[in-house]
């Protein structure tokens, strides 16, 4: 019996992530399968989930004869994630691109034109566009006539006023599209979703939403609505991140041109794979080693780091109008239990009050039962928002 299949591909710098959802008749099923290959453009290396041995040592065997690059891993994965689930046959495939510009406002179906006219936007996310849209490309190539959706972490922010989007730029500049647009919008639209179901009875209409990874940024929601983010035109702005540096005075980025002699190319680089967490410590830029180390760089550096992102959560504060709760997320937020605590320290002021007992346990309500703001862990699922999109625009295409 033919099982309806959708499989999806969240393709970063360094890993891709990939899930194959069964398609129902008026909606995703379930999860089929899952997983993580990290060490792009190096050494793979594949986690499954569910943890399956056999399939990953068969998913290692079939990719390690490909290049271990975007446009050749995504096809051989799509056949191989077909041929581990009995029956499953490939409807669509759903992709997460970063940046949708000023025009993609929700997913789309992937075209020739609408690929290149995305190609023109990959300067403001070196890091993450050129890989999503090689995948794309690749598929194309591979499975001609196969269904793609586009699902974009630029969209969900477009509910945001425009006073948030302006930079003090002339006015033809931000006509050109050089004004704020936000990232990370497929892991907030999970959270939105699920915003009712993780707070209950407590109060949440006012809630900032903390996507703590190797990128990070924060999001203000009204009502679940994007209304203000920490994250601007591209990936290298808001709080500093594993290698990023973070919010800059441009003045800096003049300074290294001008007076230090270094070309742009040398300062993007700098920017994007030195600073951070990485430069500030010159240690590492995992916050599980730094939090292991004596050194007082690497104190210095988790004092930046949680000093910024509770900075920024009292800046969305003032933008929401006051605070119900706070949502911790991604690898970071979801893992490490004392990044939540030195962040929810300095935000005693407001009423942040952990449960130290819960804070270990790192799921669902953190805060203790008298804490004026409700504090939250919640895991994100991008390929859940990638194939639930990618389902709908196949059911409207029908």
């Amino acid at each position: 019996m033919s099982v309806p299949a959708i499989a999806t591909f969240n393709t970063g710098s360094s890993s891709l992530k990939f899930s194959l959802y069964r398609a129902g008749d008026v909606g995703l099923a379930e999860r089929l399968l899952g997983g993580t290959l990290t060490g792009l453009g190096k050494t793979l290396k594949v986690v499954t989930e569910p943890h399956d041995e056999t399939l990953q040592r068969q998913l290692s065997a079939a990719l390690s004869q490909v290049d271990p690059v975007p446009e050749c891993l995504i096809p051989e994965l799509a056949r191989c994630l077909s041929a581990a689930v009995e029956g499953a046959e490939l409807v669509a495939a759903g992709h997460r691109i970063v940046h949708g510009g000023q025009t993609c406002d929700g997913p789309r179906l992937a075209t020739p034109q609408l690929l290149d006219t995305l190609d023109d936007l990959s300067i403001f996310a070196l890091d993450h566009q050129p890989y999503n849209l090689a995948g794309v490309r690749s598929m194309a190539k591979q499975f001609p006539g196969l269904p793609q959706s586009l699902s974009f972490d630029t969209a969900f922010h477009r509910t945001q006023p425009r006073e948030a989007r302006l930079y003090a730029l002339p006015r033809a500049l931000t006509a050109s599209g050089l004004q704020r647009y936000g990232f990370h919008g497929l892991s907030y639209a999970y959270i939105s979703d699920n915003l009712v179901e993780t707070f209950s009875d407590l109060p949440h209409r006012k809630t900032i939403v903390a996507h703590l990874g190797n990128g990070a940024s924060l999001c203000a929601m009204q009502d679940g609505t994007s209304i203000a983010t920490s994250m601007g035109l591209t990936a290298l702005s808001g709080v500093p991140m594993a290698t990023r540096c973070g919010d800059l005075d441009p003045g800096a980025v003049l300074y290294l041109i001008g007076s230090k002699k270094m070309t742009p190319g040398e300062v993007s680089d700098m920017l994007h794979h030195q600073s951070g967490l990485l430069g500030v410590s010159g240690i590492s830029s995992d916050i599980r080693d730094l939090l292991a180390s004596p050194a007082p760089e690497a104190e210095e550096a988790l004092d930046v780091y949680t000093y910024r992102i509770a900075r920024e959560i009292g800046s969305l504060t003032a933008a929401l109008h006051g605070l119900d709760a706070i949502v911790f997320t991604g690898g970071v937020g979801e893992n490490s239990q004392e990044i939540r605590q030195r962040i929810c320290a300095r935000l005693s002021w407001m009423g942040t009050d952990l449960d130290v007992t819960l804070n270990e346990s790192g799921a669902g309500i953190i805060s203790a039962q008298h804490s004026k703001i409700a504090v939250a862990v919640v895991p994100t699922n991008e390929e859940e928002v990638i194939a639930r999109e990618a389902f709908s625009l196949l059911r409207d295409a029908a």
